[in-house]
Formats: C-alpha cells, structure tokens, sequence
C-alpha cells in the first residue's frame, strides 16, 4: 500500500513538474524581454590596475558568477496591456560573485598584493518599449531602461606593503541605472547592447561605468544559450584604495536560461 501511494506520489510530482514547464503556445517577437526564465552564468575577469606613482601595473585573472531570475510584470498585448502593445515591464532578482584574483606589485618599493571579492543581491525594474516590425528577419526592437538596488558584502585582502593601503572592507548598499536596445532578429536570436552606471552608500567607494553586450540564442522555448561581454571603464580609487587605480576590467563568459510558460 505505501509502494502504491510513493509511487503515485512520485508520478504526480512528475506531472506537476513537466506542466511547470509546458508551453501553450510557440513565443513570438519575445526575445528576453518579457519572457519569465531562470539565468546562471559565469564568465572570465580581467582586469589592469595601476599603481599610482609609478608605471607598474597589474592585469590578474579572476571570475565571476551570477544568477537571474527575469519575469514579466506587464507584457505587451497581454492581459492589463491589451491595448498596449508598444511597452511592457518586467521584474528581476538577482545575486553576482565577482573575484579579482591576486594584483601584484611593488608598494613604496616593497612587494605587496591585493585580493578582492565580494557578492550581492538586488532586485531591479525593467520598463521598456516594444516596437515589433513586421518583417521575418527583424523582429522587433526594444528599447529599455533599468533601476537596481542590493547589498553587497565585499572582502579585501592584502600582504606585504599592500597592508599599508586604506582599502574599504566591509558590506554596503549599491544601486545605480542603466539603459539598452535588445534587438530581436529572429524569434529564437537576439542581441542586446547595454550601458549601466553603478554607485553605493559607501563612504570612499568609487563608482564606475559599465557597457557590453550580450547574444542570446533559444534553442527551444524552455532553454537559451547566451553569450555575453562587459567592459569596465576603470575608477580612480579601486577599492576605494587611494594608491591603486583601475584602468579598464573586461568580462567574457556564458549564460544558460530555464524558460516558464507565463
């Protein structure tokens, strides 16, 4: 009798799992953009610093990691937007890991080094515009604006005559804005460039501008295979150490997305 009873159970969890993920109907013009998924991702950090007073830099390799979950608040067309199909809004939470790896130098002609990571969560808003073509090889474009705000907990290690710098170590609130254009090619591909300012409430952290871009290709409706690059334009105080500066950081990784039916 409990065999019977597991065995129903499993198969109603079963069912109630692969409904989750059905889909009614094939998406269309959708692109990210309105479209409820699940984001995991990762990628390689590079970064050149400078230390002031000198000509010697540093250009470690670190890692990051982030988790998205992207749904849809108000789609175009549908429901509360039925009459408006030129706008729509979606809603994000997320977490991101970054590491810097080891910057390496010498620190008034001493060796020293620097070690930094840190991670966040933040809940952000995305409004944006839906401008659909018409045409079989251009879908749609879309125009977007976003707002974000999180904690961040970030921990700065240092050796040597680094340890004599006044780096910030601690956890504070972030926020900032960006703006992007996902451009909607075919139904399954799209492409999205983007710019984003980010700030904090912590007193001597810097804050920065970031730009990139980012492909995405969704080989069904319930999987999507993204690729993407992001650009640091550097800060003066990295770290919010006044002797070291941050040229430029790049990111390179992947992403893969878990489509719901919504």
């Amino acid at each position: 009798m409990n065999t019977k009873k597991i065995s129903v159970l499993a198969v109603s969890i079963l069912l109630a799992a692969s409904s989750a993920f059905a889909w009614s109907k094939k998406s269309e013009n959708t692109g990210n953009l309105g479209r409820m998924y699940l984001s995991i991702g990762g990628g390689v950090n590079v970064t050149k610093a400078k230390i002031k007073g000198t000509n010697e830099t540093s250009s470690p390799t670190g890692g990051v990691g982030m988790f998205e979950l992207n749904a849809p608040v108000f789609k175009p067309g549908i429901n509360a937007f039925k009459d408006i199909k030129w706008a729509g809004l979606d809603a994000q939470a997320f977490f991101n890991y970054d590491y810097t790896g080891k910057f390496s130098g010498k620190y008034n002609g001493v060796d020293g080094s620097i070690t930094n990571d840190s991670y966040g969560v933040g809940v952000a808003l995305v409004p944006y515009l839906n401008f659909e073509t018409g045409l079989s090889f251009f879908k749609a474009i879309k125009p977007y604006a976003k707002g974000f705000c999180g904690y961040m907990w970030n921990n700065t290690d240092t050796d040597g005559s680094a340890s004599a710098l006044d780096v910030i170590d601690g956890n504070y609130f972030f926020y900032g804005v960006g703006a992007g254009v996902e451009f909607v090619l075919l139904d399954e591909v799209s492409v999205t460039p983007w710019w984003q300012w980010n700030g904090n409430a912590q007193s001597g952290m810097p804050t920065y501008q970031t730009a990139g871009v980012e492909a995405s290709y969704w080989v069904s409706e319930l999987f999507c295979v993204s690729a993407f690059w992001s650009h640091s334009f550097g800060t003066k105080d990295y770290f919010g150490a006044a002797d070291l500066e941050q040229k430029h950081g790049d990111v390179i990784g992947l992403k893969f997305k878990l489509g719901f039916s919504r």
